[in-house]
């Protein structure tokens, strides 16, 4: 937490200075990019994104979201411009090699009005997926006694924050009560890390209006740890009926065990084992980052559930998260274990999702 502030300043800074760079290399193929003052957004916006990461508390609610939204589009601007500069400089090698600078003019100018046409439509493209939100069924039989079928909704990563709050949260209770789910498990990340404008706006309060007949779970997640209070978080949530698992088991209608592990980078808690109880009820394992798939199908869990990866949230961050998770989103099967990482229903950073569309997962679990 004590080095959020240097990393939104390194980010500043370097999109300060790259973002000259970008700039000498738009102003070659796009005249409005000619204008000297065209400069300023490349120097400007880099703060605009730091300001309401480092200084939370200092602007109203309305500003905050204002802030973070424009430096939020300039994020992902900044950060395909970075990929269409790096093509920039390899097509200028390449013509200097193989005696083609003549041609580079034109081509150069043809590349930049392309990059910048297509880096546009991205972000308005983007921008659709992250405020269209789906929900996937899964349905797993299981010969473990069951009192009576199940309906569980797993949301992870909501994000409750500068970007995205009541109304946010508003359409999200509804989602979730046409879905009609007996228990709603929550998995991690819930704010995205100022609790204190989730407290100012209010955001948090939709939740209570969530109907889960068996009640409403919810771990930690990395965000949390960045809010700086996970007891005024905890006893936020459970004014409207969260209840945080941190290294605990509770018993649902005498045939769901859920157990909730701890933030894994903050507190790595190694997978707790089953005890003479692997045939009596139906075991789930809930955490935030999906580190211990393979321990917890070890552990003989039923179901294990994580979120966290956003499914990399835009490409080609979906090639890091595929190497560096055994199941980065999805369904798989391991052992005998249904393991489930979902792609997050909000986001972070930029308000931009290119690749799968934000769910809410509902699992059915019935009696075979």
């Amino acid at each position: 937490m004590k080095k959020r502030p240097m990393f939104f300043i390194f980010i500043c800074l370097a999109g300060m200075l790259i973002g000259i760079g970008q700039w000498c290399m738009y102003k070659q193929g796009l005249a409005f990019f000619a204008i000297p003052w065209s400069i300023i957004p490349f120097l400007l916006l880099p703060i605009i994104f730091t300001l309401p990461n480092i200084i939370k508390n200092q602007f109203s609610v309305p500003i905050s979201k204002f802030l973070s939204y424009l430096g939020g589009y300039w994020l992902i601007f900044f950060y395909y411009s970075l990929y269409l500069l790096l093509l920039y400089a390899l097509a200028y090698i390449f013509t200097g090699i193989f005696q083609l600078r003549a041609y580079w003019p034109e081509f150069s100018a043809k590349l930049i009005s392309a990059g910048f046409f297509v880096i546009i439509f991205l972000i308005v493209w983007g921008n659709w997926n992250a405020f269209h939100h789906v929900c996937r069924h899964i349905t797993i039989r299981t010969t473990k006694p069951l009192t009576k079928n199940y309906t569980i909704a797993f949301i992870s990563d909501i994000h409750l924050g500068a970007m995205l709050g009541k109304s946010f949260a508003q359409k999200l209770t509804q989602k979730i009560n046409m879905q009609k789910p007996d228990i709603v498990l929550f998995g991690g990340d819930i704010i995205d890390g100022n609790l204190d404008l989730v407290i100012r706006e209010g955001s948090y309060r939709n939740l209570k209006n969530i109907i889960a007949p068996l009640g409403k779970f919810a771990v930690y997640g990395n965000h949390d740890y960045f809010g700086g209070d996970l007891t005024k978080e905890q006893q936020l949530f459970s004014s409207v009926g969260v209840e945080f698992l941190q290294n605990q088991t509770t018993l649902i209608d005498n045939s769901v065990k859920i157990t909730g592990l701890d933030d894994y980078l903050y507190n790595p808690t190694p997978v707790p084992p089953i005890k003479n109880e692997t045939a009596a009820f139906f075991h789930i394992l809930l955490e935030h980052e999906p580190y211990q798939i393979t321990p917890a199908a070890a552990a003989d869990y039923d179901l294990y559930l994580a979120g966290h990866t956003h499914a990399g949230q835009f490409y080609p961050d979906r090639l890091i998260t595929k190497r560096i998770y055994v199941l980065d989103y999805g369904c798989k099967i391991f052992n005998k274990m249904t393991a489930i990482v979902s792609n997050g229903y909000g986001f972070w950073g930029t308000p931009i999702r290119l690749g799968p569309l934000p769910e809410i997962v509902l699992i059915h679990l019935q009696k075979k």
